[in-house]
């Protein structure tokens, strides 16, 4: 089965430069943190805030080329946590595309999907295994604080300004 989730904002940690996009889960006290790169976290970002870009952005190139074609986003799903071994892990996600009749599964990193759905207005699901295992409770909530008080503190230390693009140095 899987949660229906909103993208509830993306943020910084400015020291470290590190971006995360937090998903809440409809009618829980919940947020999915998931860790994505600058170039995501842009995207994502301004497309949240409503800013137009001067020329389109890689997904929405991607949007616009499946748009064209006659083929609708109809879901992301983040759909599992592979672990590394050292306490960090990678996302894996999933576009499903309604092209006629046919449905297609396309594998992505979930910070692609994310990026997708939010343009298209498509669902954003996450698998009961990943944000069972994953989510954090929502500030001000009822659940116990435990262990989550220090990840709590780092999640409300980070920026909620839309992260800019970066740029190659050299």
């Amino acid at each position: 089965m899987y949660v229906a989730c909103v993208v509830e904002s993306v943020r910084v940690h400015v020291p470290s430069n590190q971006h995360v996009v937090l998903l809440h889960a409809r009618g829980t006290e919940r947020l999915l943190p998931i860790w994505i790169g600058p170039d995501q976290a842009h995207s994502i970002a301004v497309r949240l805030a409503g800013i137009p870009s001067e020329r389109p952005l890689t997904h929405d190139l991607m949007v616009e080329m499946l748009e064209k074609l006659g083929v609708e986003v109809t879901r992301v799903v983040v759909k599992d946590l592979v672990e590394h071994g050292d306490g960090q892990g990678v996302f894996h996600g999933s576009v499903y595309l309604q092209a006629g009749e046919r449905e297609v599964e396309v594998d992505s990193r979930a910070s692609d999907a994310i990026a997708i759905a939010v343009r298209v207005g498509a669902r954003i699901l996450v698998s009961d295994e990943v944000f069972d295992r994953s989510s954090i409770p929502t500030e001000g909530s009822t659940a116990d604080e435990g262990e989550l008080t220090l990840f709590r503190q780092f999640i409300n230390s980070l920026s909620d300004e839309p992260p800019g693009p970066q740029r190659a140095s050299g």
